[in-house]
């Protein structure tokens, strides 16, 4: 997006009689630059509820981590409890177990004694009190062995499935744990989204800002030329024509007056470029406005380009501007003048009132160079003018 300043504006005494029709178009310039700006402005508005927009997501998604760091270790503290008390259960079984073991080895070994001595009883046709008291006594001690075997096999039931239900919560939990794990790498992977986001559509709002910043100072640049030109139409006692101000919102804009140049065609101001934006009406892409460009603009293909003058003639204005760089206007035959701006460079030799040949070198330019020309009170195409490879 550019403005694109007449630069001979400057020099209004030089084109007394075309006061009126350059009134008429800083006019509509001055309409295409407020308009740019309503534009950048509206972008201005949009970046900045979307960037407010994503800061509200940022404190939701901190809220919910926060939350989800609090059940988290709530969760880590219930699991690591639950596991202790699970190992506590695993040992109680491994020690009933042995206790198990230990006493079916015994209750084993006291059957195999009373077995023992009831053979020799039966030997005996008449058995000792002392025989039949140590039987009793074994029958006695074999019962009760057998109640804590029993006993313990209850107790080890009982522990096994209170492991059982131990494991059953020690997996929800683990489940649950890994659900909250994974939920906060997505938030934490949504959270870098959006930061990333917000740093691309802050870099966005200050390039729109300094490019408002820009738009208001040609807006206050034209309107200055305007005013200087309106008194000097005064002071020549010229008849000032009205110009309808299009409300603002209008897609159209008054045409260029051109001429078609029949003449021999030149070298170009470049000898090595590409055009990034041709003559004619085009439709600005940020803003989809028609605006009318009155010159072309070339792309040098290496840095420190030569800047060549494409006529020979005179010069009348070699200055350096604050939005167009370096301008440089070269008076010509039949009332052509070719018109070089953003040179970022002059030749020494390039002064007001020197005469130039085809082919001297103007100055040199890195990045683009505006290439305008008019005759008499109409634009010519430049493209018509010099040769394109």
């Amino acid at each position: 997006m550019r403005i694109f300043i007449i630069p001979f504006l400057i020099i209004v005494s030089l084109f007394g009689t075309q006061i009126e029709k350059r009134i008429s178009a800083s006019k509509t310039k001055l309409i295409q630059t407020s308009k740019k700006i309503s534009g950048v402005n509206t972008t201005l508005a949009k970046l900045a509820r979307s960037i407010r927009k994503l800061r509200t997501d940022l404190d939701s998604i901190d809220t919910r981590l926060s939350a989800l760091s609090k059940k988290y270790e709530n969760l880590s503290k219930q699991y690591k409890e639950k596991r202790k008390t699970a190992h506590d259960l695993n040992q109680s079984i491994h020690i009933l177990c042995e206790k198990e073991t230990l006493l079916r080895q015994n209750l084993v070994l006291l059957i195999s004694q009373n077995f023992s001595k009831s053979l020799l009883l039966s030997s005996l046709h008449q058995p000792t009190q002392e025989a039949i008291l140590d039987e009793e006594t074994l029958k006695a001690i074999e019962k009760i062995e057998k109640s804590r075997i029993k006993q313990m096999g209850s107790e080890y039931e009982k522990t096994k499935q209170k492991l059982q239900k131990q494991q059953e919560k020690l997996t929800r939990l683990q489940k649950e744990i890994q659900q909250i794990i994974s939920l906060q790498k997505d938030l934490k992977k949504l959270k870098k989204q959006k930061q990333e986001k917000i740093k691309v559509l802050s870099k966005k709002k200050r390039r729109y800002d300094e490019e408002l910043q820009a738009l208001m100072e040609q807006k206050r640049s034209l309107a200055k030329t305007l005013s200087r030109l309106q008194i000097l139409q005064r002071r020549r006692g010229s008849k000032a024509k009205n110009v309808s101000v299009k409300k603002y919102g209008s897609k159209s804009y008054k045409k260029i007056k051109t001429v078609r140049y029949r003449g021999p065609k030149t070298i170009p101001p470049l000898k090595h470029f590409v055009i990034v934006k041709k003559f004619g009406v085009y439709k600005d892409p940020i803003y989809n406005i028609e605006i009318p460009n009155e010159n072309i603009e070339l792309k040098p293909l290496k840095p420190n380009a030569k800047v060549r003058n494409v006529l020979s003639g005179k010069i009348v204005l070699a200055k350096w501007t604050p939005h167009l760089k370096n301008v440089v206007i070269v008076q010509n035959r039949n009332s052509i003048y070719t018109i070089y701006a953003y040179l970022d460079k002059l030749a020494p030799y390039i002064k007001k009132g020197r005469r130039i040949k085809k082919g001297y070198i103007l100055g040199r330019v890195n990045t683009k160079l505006i290439f305008e020309v008019t005759k008499n009170d109409a634009h010519i195409n430049p493209l018509q003018l010099i040769k394109i490879r």
